[in-house]
């Protein structure tokens, strides 16, 4: 009985802590940290905070680095990949408006391999595409659910400021 009891105890302490987060997930989250803050938007603010929150949405921070997997059955074009979820069609958006010229001539395969083994590459386009989101958005609420494929995104929204929370709790 005894045991049942502190069995029980245990599994309630792991779904309270079950949001702790490792040594990876905390390194990848300070390169996210680190990179943001080399790109400001419009308004001269960094996004570190938000892109953190952002990737620890998409992969819980490094996580998993393959998303979308439903979408590849209609081809690795509509997949995301990577620590932040970059999607093939955004890398390639990002290269063209920030003139990424060693990107542009990637193809298709070389992008998609990059994206998944080159966590500073990935978390720059990343990075790059949410201050364009940014400077292309009325409020922090359709910069957010922009990011995830749509201008209305409440619970996409939450689930980031959730995972704001979080981020506040490790003082990253």
């Amino acid at each position: 009985m005894i045991r049942v009891i502190i069995t029980i105890l245990i599994i309630g302490f792991c779904k309270i802590d079950a949001k702790a987060l490792n040594y990876k997930q905390i390194n990848i989250l300070k390169q996210v940290k680190e990179i943001a803050k080399n790109y400001p938007n419009k308004h001269g603010k960094t996004l570190e905070k938000i892109a953190m929150a952002i990737c620890l949405s998409e992969t819980g921070a490094g996580k998993s680095r393959f998303g979308d997997k439903h979408l590849l059955q209609k081809g690795i074009k509509e997949a995301s990949y990577g620590v932040m979820q970059v999607r093939l069609q955004t890398a390639k958006f990002v290269a063209k408006v920030y003139k990424l010229k060693d990107i542009v001539f990637l193809s298709d395969i070389s992008l998609i391999k990059k994206m998944m083994n080159d966590d500073k590459f990935n978390i720059k386009l990343a990075i790059l595409y949410l201050v364009w989101l940014s400077n292309n958005s009325k409020d922090h609420f359709e910069t957010i659910s922009r990011y995830n494929g749509g201008k209305v995104n409440h619970s996409y929204y939450n689930k980031v400021k959730r995972n704001l929370q979080l981020i506040k709790k490790y003082n990253l």
